[in-house]
C-alpha cells in the first residue's frame, strides 16, 4: 500500500502545477490508490462486479458527460493523470527543445522500451515504440525482400490499412496473396489453426495473423496462433501479428505467441496517449528486415533502426509510463475480466432476441470487450446513426466478409448505467422500426 501510495503522490506532484483543482486531485489519487489496494485483496469474480470499486477508476478518466463511448476498440480516452503527464512533458520541452528532444528524451526511451519489454514478457532489445500499429505493421510489410511470386498467407478478416498495405505490394512486386477466410464467429482452435496451416507452401514468405479482429471482436487463443507460428519458422516463414487490440485488453505475453513480430497501439486498450505505437521483433529476425527510413550500418542488427525517422514530439512517449503503472495497478487478468463482463452484461440480454443476430462468440475463450451484431429487417446504418444522433451514443459499424452492423466496445471506466441506456436504445429502435 506504501509503495502504490508513493506512486500516485509523486504523479499527482508532478501535475499540480498543470491542474486547476491540485488538492482535490492529491485527495483523489489518495483514494484511486486505496482502490487498487481493495481490488488485490478481493477474489477475482468479486472484483469484477464490485460497481461501487469500479466507480473510483471510471472516475480516473475524464471523458463527455453528454455522450456515451462505445467505440473504445478505435481510439481509447487517457485516465487524466496520463493525459496530465503528457501536457507537463510538453510544456517542458517546449522551454528548451533541442536539449529535450535530441539529448535529454531519446536516453529515457532507454528505460521506457525496458518497461514495455517487461510488460510484454520479451526483451527490451525487441521491442521498438512507433506511432500505432498501421506503423508497425508497414515497417515489417515494407521491409521485406521480397521476390516476384513470393506468397503470402492472410485473412479476409484483418484489418483494412493492412489488406490495402498487402494489396499495394502485391502489384508493386508481383507477390500472391493467399486468403484464410474465417466463420464470424469461430469457436473451434484446431479449425483456426489449419485454416492458415492448409495455405503454406514451398513460396510461402509470411503468415499475417490478427489476434483480435477489429470488425467482430473475434479473439484467436494463443494457442493456435502458436502453434501457427513455431510451424511456419519450420518452414523459413516469417510470422506477424496484428495485436492492436489484444495487447491492454487479455492477458497474455507475446512470446507466448511464438511470433517473429508484434505489432499494436497503446493508445487503444493500455489507455497511452493517442499516437503511440509498439512493435516487437525476435532478436534474431531484425537483421531481416530493412527499416522503413534508413538507418546507419551499424544499426542493421539493432531494434533502434525502426524508430529512426527524425524529430518527433517525445512528451506523449513519456507519459506512456503512467499507462503502464496505470494498467499494472489495476492487474492484467482483473481488466481483462471486467471487459469480458461489460461486454457479457449487455450482450446476453440481446442475444435471444430473434431480430439480433451477434457475429461475437459468448463463449468466453473467443471474446472479450468487443461485440458486433445487427438487427434483423432493418438497415444497420440507420440504427447507428439513430443511436448516436438520437441517443448520444458513440460507436461503429463494420462490414466485412460474411459479417456486419453495429460494433460496440466499452472500456474499464464504463458504467453499467450506460450500458442500460444502450439496452434501452436498442429496445426502442426495435420496437419503432
Amino acid at each position: 500500500m506504501t509503495t502504490r501510495r508513493k506512486f500516485f503522490r509523486r504523479l499527482m506532484g508532478a501535475t499540480t502545477l498543470f491542474s486547476l483543482s491540485a488538492l482535490s486531485q492529491h485527495a483523489y489519487a489518495e483514494e484511486l490508490s486505496d482502490t487498487f489496494l481493495q481490488m488485490k485483496n478481493m477474489n477475482l469474480n468479486q472484483a469484477v462486479q464490485d460497481e461501487d470499486m469500479w466507480k473510483k477508476i471510471q472516475a480516473a478518466y475524464a471523458v463527455s458527460k453528454s455522450t456515451i463511448n462505445l467505440n473504445n476498440g478505435g481510439v481509447s480516452p487517457q485516465p487524466t493523470i496520463v493525459l496530465d503527464a503528457q501536457k507537463k512533458y510538453l510544456q517542458l520541452i517546449n522551454e528548451l527543445p533541442s536539449k529535450f528532444l535530441l539529448r535529454t528524451f531519446p536516453k529515457k526511451r532507454l528505460y521506457l522500451r525496458a518497461k514495455l519489454a517487461k510488460l510484454s514478457g520479451c526483451l527490451s532489445e525487441e521491442i521498438a515504440i512507433v506511432q500505432n500499429t498501421t506503423e508497425a505493421l508497414n515497417i515489417v510489410m515494407m521491409g521485406f525482400d521480397w521476390k516476384e511470386g513470393d506468397e503470402v498467407v492472410l485473412s479476409k478478416q484483418d484489418y483494412s490499412a493492412a489488406k490495402v498495405g498487402w494489396e499495394q505490394l502485391a502489384k508493386r512486386h508481383k507477390i500472391k496473396l493467399i486468403y484464410v477466410s474465417l466463420p464470424s464467429p469461430v469457436e473451434d482452435d484446431e479449425k483456426i489453426a489449419q485454416a492458415y496451416i492448409s495455405k503454406f507452401t514451398e513460396k510461402t514468405r509470411l503468415v499475417h495473423l490478427t489476434q483480435i479482429i477489429n470488425w467482430t471482436g473475434q479473439v484467436i487463443p494463443v494457442e493456435p496462433i502458436a502453434r501457427i507460428c513455431e510451424l511456419a519458422r519450420t518452414k523459413n516463414i516469417f510470422s506477424l501479428v496484428d495485436g492492436a487490440h489484444s495487447f491492454g485488453q487479455i492477458n497474455f505475453k507475446i512470446p507466448d505467441l511464438k511470433c517473429d513480430a508484434y505489432a499494436t497501439s497503446l493508445h487503444k486498450w493500455l489507455s497511452a496517449p493517442i499516437g503511440t505505437g509498439m512493435l516487437y521483433m525476435k532478436e534474431d529476425k531484425i537483421i531481416e528486415i530493412w527499416p522503413m527510413y534508413p538507418s546507419e550500418e551499424r544499426n542493421k542488427y539493432k531494434i533502434e533502426k525502426f524508430e529512426n525517422k527524425g524529430t518527433i514530439s517525445l512528451a506523449k512517449q513519456e507519459a506512456i509510463h503512467s499507462a503502464i503503472e496505470f494498467y499494472y495497478n489495476i492487474g492484467a487478468q482483473l481488466k481483462e475480466a471486467r471487459l469480458r463482463y461489460l461486454k457479457n452484461y449487455w450482450a446476453n440480454q440481446l442475444k435471444n432476441n430473434e431480430r439480433i443476430k451477434f457475429y461475437t462468440s459468448f463463449n468466453d475463450r473467443y471474446a472479450c470487450a468487443i461485440a458486433l451484431f445487427d438487427l434483423i429487417g432493418s438497415d444497420y446504418k440507420d440504427m447507428s446513426l439513430k443511436l448516436e444522433k438520437k441517443f448520444m451514443i458513440h460507436h461503429t459499424v463494420s462490414k466485412v466478409e460474411g459479417a456486419q452492423g453495429i460494433r460496440i466496445s466499452p472500456n474499464v471506466y464504463t458504467k453499467i448505467s450506460d450500458l442500460d441506456r444502450l439496452l434501452d436504445a436498442l429496445n426502442w429502435l426495435l420496437k419503432n422500426s
